[in-house]
């Protein structure tokens, strides 16, 4: 990129008073001098005599593709697109103070001739570029439309600025660009149009007036297609370091709330970053597997400030960030056994939503709208874990009208992440994948995946070809259901929005043998679980029943009780961590032990101070609450005549009132 505005010859220029002005009087120092001749002559003649050298270097004609590209930014700063000011603003550029008449005869000499001399010099740039194999990396350097076939090569240049080309790395990723390839400019366009919508995502004010502009769009689409095939698949913030995107981890239960930084390839095992602005803090990451979040030593601690202002940590090659954040969607973490933060809801997913007391109100009127029952509003109390928030659990939207039509009617939460997460480009998710290690995109017949079909503000209509068999769906950020119509072994097509994607069903698995990680523990002769060796005695069994108990997962560290028909109680002790994992090199206690319930259990109660929390046992799933009373003498009680059950749902219902 020859990106270059007044800010970045600032930045390169720190100890000169007016950086574009000395551009300007180094220009103006080799202009052409002679009646008749282009303004640029001498630099190019200079060009074509580099042409006739060994080339090691750069053709010397930077800094007037330098100025080029400063004027592109400046009809850009004031509100302009029209390439007809374009040369007004590199007269100025050159010129700067010059007057109404000198100025208008120089912009009449660059429009009609001399800038045909710098369309020579930006073409000399690429091509050698392109010579070096990429030595110095790959070219931008284009123009494929038509109407700007001179200026549109400073004008490409001058639309991605630095925060752009880091924002775009995020987009890349979004796309799937290093695992799917690089898709058309059309659907480049397309994806950027999701990525930014309803404020989210925003690139700068040039780049986005740009995308919107009729004349300018292709252009743009050029270019990001052109910085998206140089993209080495790392992720950066605007100070060029790598991006290691910050979550926020949330137990309710233990009442902690704590930074997650997830682990980056390429990292090693530490990285060291400096604490928040305006503090001498230092934080350590350190790698601890089998978790795939580092451990933190001197993270700051969670406060509601650092969550609404957001924050960040820069060490040697990484920038740790974490944005601001009203509204927090959080989905369930299976490597901590708690909650962390999500880009945006995951349809039919359980979520917990904690939301500033300023929204709160907002996002509850959506989920009372929108959101499936069964959700309930978690009180905080007086040592609250987000001080200022309110916390709604277990929200689930499974109807995609229900949140489309409640965030029509406060279209500013989805500036907050709450509407299902963008999806730029068409993919498939979930589904019953085959020999993953060894090939993509490989399903077994009737556990085809779900189509992710990319979204847009209001939901739209797509026309969706499945091996050749058309139908109208909506996309709505909820997935299409691919297996409602069944097909065949083989390879299937699917044309979504104008990109082809296919997958392939298998009946069986191609790779022969067990699947990886099938039969790596048995029971030894002495009746303990290890990995398997040719000396284990039992791996796997063959069930013919149904077992006539179940086994119900429950928080370590508590009083563990099952309540049973007829006001039994029956409490549970916590076993230890299971001796397997002795052997595995490191320290790792579940965060859940199995309790066994039979048909006769209604309700698991586990008790942390003077707290209970109940898990009703149904079959179509649990029902929780949290209560205040004697829970063991409650139920106990229900055994006590025929109004003991009764009394039990009434305290229930007090608590769910």
């Amino acid at each position: 990129m020859l990106f270059v505005d007044d800010d970045e010859l600032a930045r390169l220029l720190a100890d000169v008073a007016d950086p574009a002005g000395d551009l300007a009087e180094a220009i103006r120092s080799v202009k052409s001098t002679n009646p008749g001749t282009n303004y640029f002559a001498k630099v190019s003649t200079a060009c074509r005599l580099w042409k006739l050298g060994d080339q090691a270097q750069p053709p010397p004609v930077l800094p007037v593709l330098a100025i080029s590209v400063l004027a592109a930014t400046r009809m850009h700063s004031d509100g302009h697109v029209l390439s007809t000011n374009y040369y007004l603003r590199l007269a100025e550029a050159l010129v700067p103070g010059g007057t109404p008449t000198q100025l208008g005869e120089l912009r009449n000499d660059l429009s009609a001739q001399s800038f045909i001399d710098v369309v020579y010099m930006w073409s000399a740039l690429h091509d050698w570029i392109v010579a070096q194999n990429g030595r110095v990396g790959v070219s931008t350097i284009r123009t494929d439309e038509q109407r700007l076939t001179r200026i549109g090569y400073p004008l490409s240049q001058a639309l991605l600025k630095r925060r752009d080309r880091a924002e775009l790395t995020r987009f890349f990723r979004a796309m799937r660009m290093k695992t799917s390839g690089v898709p058309n400019e059309d659907a480049i366009l397309r994806g950027l149009d999701v990525w930014t919508t309803a404020g989210r995502n925003q690139l700068s004010d040039t780049f986005m007036d740009a995308l919107r502009s009729d004349e300018m769009r292709p252009l743009l689409g050029s270019l990001v297609r052109a910085f998206a095939e140089a993209w080495d698949g790392l992720v950066i913030t605007s100070d060029g370091r790598r991006r290691l995107a910050i979550k926020l981890g949330l137990d309710p239960e233990q009442m902690t709330a704590r930074w997650l930084f997830p682990l980056q390839d390429g990292a090693g095992e530490s990285v060291k970053l400096s604490g928040p602005s305006g503090t001498d803090q230092t934080v350590i990451l350190s790698h601890r597997p089998p978790s795939r979040y580092y451990a933190s030593d001197g993270a700051p601690p969670v406060t509601p400030e650092l969550v609404l202002q957001g924050f960040r940590l820069r060490g040697e090659a990484f920038t740790a960030e974490f944005p601001r954040s009203p509204v927090l969607i959080f989905v369930s973490d299976p490597q901590t056994g708690a909650w962390s933060t999500s880009a945006g809801i995951t349809p039919f997913e359980p979520h917990l939503i904690a939301a500033v007391s300023s929204e709160s109100a907002s996002v509850e009127r959506l989920i009372q709208r929108a959101a499936a029952p069964g959700w309930v509003v978690r009180n905080q109390g007086r040592n609250a874990i987000l001080p200022g928030f309110k916390l709604f659990v277990d929200v689930r939207f499974t109807d995609p009208h229900l949140l489309a039509g409640a965030l029509r009617d406060d279209p500013l939460l989805r500036s907050h992440g709450v509407a299902p997460a963008l999806t730029p480009r068409a993919r498939f998710v979930r589904g019953l994948p085959l020999s993953r290690e060894l090939v993509q995109n490989t399903y077994m017949v009737g556990g085809e995946p779900d189509l992710l079909l990319p979204t847009a503000e209001e939901p739209r209509i797509v026309l969706l070809s499945l091996n050749g068999i058309e139908e109208v769906v909506t996309a709505s950020g909820f997935p299409f259901e691919v297996r409602r119509f069944p097909q065949p072994e083989g390879v299937v097509e699917v044309v979504a929005d104008g990109q082809s994607l296919s997958f392939t069903l298998l009946s069986e698995s191609p790779v022969a043998g067990a699947p990886v990680g099938a039969y790596s523990f048995g029971w030894s002769r002495e009746g303990t679980l290890e990995a398997a060796t040719s000396e284990t005695q039992i791996v796997g069994a063959v069930v013919t029943t149904s077992p006539s108990c179940g086994a119900h997962l429950v928080r370590r560290g508590r009083e563990t009780w099952v309540l049973h028909d007829g006001g039994v109680t029956k409490r549970c002790s916590e076993p230890g961590p299971p001796s397997f994992l002795n052997g595995t090199g490191f320290d790792y206690i579940p965060t859940h032990f199995e309790v066994t319930v039979n048909d006769s259990a209604r309700w698991v109660a586990q008790r942390t101070g003077g707290k209970w929390l109940l898990t009703e046992l149904r079959p179509n799933g649990s029902r929780e609450v949290s209560a205040d009373f004697d829970v063991l003498r409650t139920w106990a009680s229900t055994a006590d005549g025929a109004n003991g059950p009764a009394f039990w749902e009434l305290q229930i219902g007090l608590i769910d009132g």
